[in-house]
């Protein structure tokens, strides 16, 4: 009997809904990873909205969060490709 993890991959490309599974992969890594380094209030603050060309989009409700984030973007990207089969994002924008 296969296993649902030797299945599941090929069953997501056979029906073209990888690359949404993976979107949806990248906004929770990004949430889990900040609450991780930043704590729950910084986590609170900044909402993965959604992946467009391979950008994650990020709305934080304060400059300051915003600032802090954008200053780790590169390691934020590094970490969240590391989770990820392939490389999924290649930057983040922060909206206010």
């Amino acid at each position: 009997m296969d296993l649902i993890k030797n299945i599941l991959p090929s069953s997501l490309a056979r029906n073209r809904i990888k690359s949404q599974v993976s979107a949806c992969n990248v906004l929770w890594e990004f949430q889990k990873l900040v609450k991780n380094i930043w704590g729950e209030e910084v986590e609170k603050m900044a909402q993965a909205k959604y992946v467009k060309d391979k950008v994650l989009y990020v709305h934080c409700n304060s400059s300051s969060v915003a600032n802090a984030l954008s200053l780790a973007r590169k390691k934020l990207v590094e970490e969240i490709n590391k989770t990820q089969e392939e490389k999924v994002i290649n930057d983040i924008v922060f909206l206010q």
